[in-house]
C-alpha cells in the first residue's frame, strides 16, 4: 500500500507540496495530483508530478501522486501520513483508513482554497527572495515579503477569485 500525497508532504530534494485538489482531502489536506508541480529547492526548477499508477485512483480527471512517485526533476515524493494509501490489490480502487472510527460530521475548513507564489526573474529563472509585493483581490490589498525560496505568503479564500500580484522591487521593504 502506497500512501497519498497532500499539501505539506516533501520531495527528497527538499521541495514542499502547496498545489493541491481540495475535493478529495486526506486529514483535511488536499490531494497532489498528476502535473501539478512544486518547487525544487535542490535543482532550483519548478518541477512537475508524475504518477506511476495512472489511473488508479482519479480525481477531476487526473491521478493521485502517491509515495515513491517522481517528478520531472527526478525527485521522489515523502509521505507524512499513512491515514490513506492505495493498494494494488484486486477489486475496485478505494481508499483506505487505519482508524475504525469515523466523524461524518467533518466541519467545513475556513478557507478552501490556498496558494503560494513563486516570484521568479524573467531572464534567469532564478527565484526572487526578499522581494517586496503587493496581493490585490476584491479590493484588500496584502502586503508581504518573498522568503528565502522566492515563495509569497499563503493567500487564502473561500471561494474562486481572480488576484493581481505586483512585485514592488528590491529596495523596497515592508515591515512584517
Amino acid at each position: 500500500m502506497k500512501a497519498l500525497i497532500t499539501i505539506g508532504c516533501k520531495t527528497d530534494h527538499g521541495g514542499i507540496i502547496i498545489l493541491g485538489d481540495s475535493s478529495f482531502l486526506v486529514e483535511g489536506k488536499a490531494v497532489h495530483l498528476d502535473g501539478m508541480t512544486h518547487y525544487c529547492p535542490k535543482c532550483k526548477v519548478q518541477s512537475r508530478a508524475i504518477v506511476s499508477n495512472q489511473g488508479f485512483m482519479i480525481v477531476s480527471d487526473k491521478s493521485i501522486v502517491a509515495i515513491g512517485d517522481t517528478s520531472t526533476c527526478g525527485s521522489r515524493y515523502l509521505k507524512i501520513s499513512d491515514l490513506a494509501v492505495m493498494s494494488s490489490g484486486s477489486g475496485s480502487s478505494q481508499t483506505l483508513s487505519k482508524s475504525k472510527n469515523t466523524n461524518n460530521f467533518v466541519s467545513k475548513p475556513e478557507f478552501q482554497y490556498g496558494q503560494r507564489f513563486l516570484l521568479q526573474d524573467e531572464l534567469t529563472g532564478e527565484p526572487l527572495t526578499e522581494v517586496c509585493y503587493e496581493v490585490h483581490k476584491n479590493g484588500e490589498v496584502i502586503h508581504g515579503t518573498s522568503d528565502k525560496n522566492g515563495f509569497t505568503k499563503l493567500i487564502t479564500g473561500s471561494e474562486v477569485e481572480q488576484i493581481e500580484l505586483k512585485i514592488i522591487s528590491k529596495e523596497h521593504t515592508y515591515d512584517e
